[in-house]
């Protein structure tokens, strides 16, 4: 089962993911750890990707298509939860060519939500892990969190939301046609969010 999670921000799709990991044996594949391995596996693209993670750059379609396919072919595991890969047509027409049997989980989170988890988030520069904004310090790691440009004001955060609801969820939408999409209410608590998400997906 391949299955892509699309979200606003911080609508608690981590959470789920590792949930489905530790109980169901998905692999979660992450775009953002693909980029970081691909920079210190030293192939081709390395010096590329590089440049992006560096200066939080906007990804050209030709790179991110290179890199998409790249990752796509190459995990064969039977169940692969894919994060932050298909957000806008270019991402899905990928998917529809290698994976075309892939389901879409939409995490429905209102805007208002999802600008207050991204201003009280706070995020590790080391590990790229992001935290609530009471948390200080990396748990695992201790490193000193700290606030992420994108994050530190309303104004930022609107923009990206904007261009989630812009770019995104019209996707989303040619994926609700296509009878791809599991809807599930990212307001609710972990454990029912989990519950729904197994039985939509006939894991139970």
């Amino acid at each position: 089962m391949k299955i892509v999670f699309t979200w606003i921000q911080w609508s608690g799709k981590w959470t789920q993911a590792r949930l489905l990991v530790e109980k169901y044996w998905f692999t979660l594949i992450e775009m953002w750890n693909e980029f970081r391995k691909l920079v210190e596996s030293w192939t081709d693209l390395w010096n590329k990707v590089k440049e992006v993670i560096d200066w939080w750059s906007q990804v050209d379609s030709e790179l991110w298509k290179e890199i998409m396919e790249n990752i796509i072919i190459n995990k064969t595991w039977k169940n692969i939860i894919y994060d932050w890969f298909i957000r806008n047509e270019w991402n899905k027409e990928i998917f529809d060519r290698l994976l075309p049997d892939y389901k879409v989980v939409f995490f429905d989170l209102s805007v208002e939500k999802a600008k207050q988890r991204l201003l009280w988030r706070m995020f590790d520069k080391t590990t790229w892990e992001t935290f609530i904004a009471w948390i200080t310090h990396n748990p695992k790691t201790w490193v000193e969190l700290i606030k992420r440009d994108d994050d530190k004001d309303e104004k930022a955060v609107l923009k990206r939301i904007q261009e989630y609801e812009e770019k995104t969820l019209p996707i989303v939408e040619m994926q609700k046609q296509e009878l791809k999409v599991i809807e599930v209410s990212a307001n609710d608590t972990i454990e029912n969010i989990h519950s729904e998400i197994v039985k939509k997906l006939g894991l139970i």
